[in-house]
């Protein structure tokens, strides 16, 4: 076993666990990044990604329905 970035206990044989270690760490330093930005920047960072989810998530679910 290998300790993460954070902490996070990782198998060394897992590359399922290491990507989503990576991508908690990912996500996490995205999330620091956006607490320090102004809270236009915030709203349109936000706006954009509910937007995306929205248009990403309407074309694939009427398709799994």
């Amino acid at each position: 076993m290998e300790e993460g970035e954070q902490g996070i206990m990782v198998a060394a044989h897992n590359p399922i666990a290491q990507l989503q270690a990576r991508f908690k760490d990912l996500e996490n330093g995205f999330r620091a990044w956006l607490a320090k930005q102004s809270l236009p920047v915030e709203a349109a960072i936000g706006a954009f990604m509910g937007t995306f989810i929205h248009y990403a998530t309407n074309d694939i679910l009427p398709q799994c329905l």
